[in-house]
C-alpha cells in the first residue's frame, strides 16, 4: 500500500484505482484474520483508533488498523467523527496500550489537538500517535503526541518498541 500511496501522491495512480487496491488488502487480510486470532502471532498490545471528530474519512485508517491487526495488535476501530469521550472511554474498557487519531481534513486538525490534550490529561501513559494528509511531525510535537506517520508500517514498528517500555524512561 506505501507504493500505491507514493504513486498516487505522485498522480500516477488515481482515487478509483487506491480503493481498489484497499480493497484487495482488506480482502486479503479476511483471509488472514483467522490466524491472526490463532495465537500464532505475538500479542503487542491494544490500538484504539479513530478518525477525529469533524472528519468522516477512513481509507487511510483502515488501512493502518490492517496494518496493525497483522502485527499482533487488538484494534479497536472506532470509526469516523470521533469526539474525544468515545476514545476516553474506549482507552478505559480496551485497557488500550496506545491511540491512533486520523485525520484528513485541516479543518479538523483542532479537533485532533483537542483530543489529544483530553487523553493526555486522562491517560497520560498511553502512547498517541497522529496521521493524515495534513498531519505533520512538528504538528504531532506541538500537540503532545508521540509522533505522527504516514507510512503504517513505521507505525506498527514504532510503537512495537514503544509499548513495553515506561512513558517516563522514552
Amino acid at each position: 500500500m506505501k507504493r500505491v500511496g507514493d504513486l498516487f501522491r505522485n498522480g500516477d495512480l488515481y482515487l478509483p484505482e487506491v480503493l481498489m487496491a484497499a480493497r484487495a488488502l482488506n480482502a486479503g487480510f479476511e483471509c488472514l484474520r483467522p490466524l491472526f486470532r490463532s495465537g500464532a502471532i505475538q500479542y503487542q498490545g491494544t490500538l484504539v483508533i479513530g478518525t477525529v471528530a469533524g472528519d468522516l474519512h477512513d481509507i487511510g485508517k483502515r488501512i493502518v488498523a490492517l496494518f496493525f491487526e497483522g502485527s499482533g495488535w487488538n484494534v479497536i476501530d472506532l470509526g469516523v467523527n470521533v469526539p474525544a469521550q468515545r476514545f476516553l472511554v474506549a482507552i478505559e474498557e480496551h485497557e488500550a496500550s496506545a491511540v491512533g487519531l486520523s485525520a484528513l481534513l485541516t479543518t479538523s486538525l483542532p479537533g485532533m489537538e483537542s483530543i489529544t490534550g483530553e487523553i493526555r490529561q486522562a491517560h497520560p501513559e498511553t502512547r498517541i500517535i497522529i496521521g493524515g494528509a495534513p498531519v505533520t511531525p512538528e504538528f504531532a510535537q506541538r500537540i503532545g503526541a508521540d509522533n505522527s506517520f504516514d507510512d503504517p508500517q513505521a507505525a506498527v514498528d514504532y510503537l512495537n518498541r514503544l509499548v513495553h517500555i515506561p512513558a517516563a524512561n522514552q
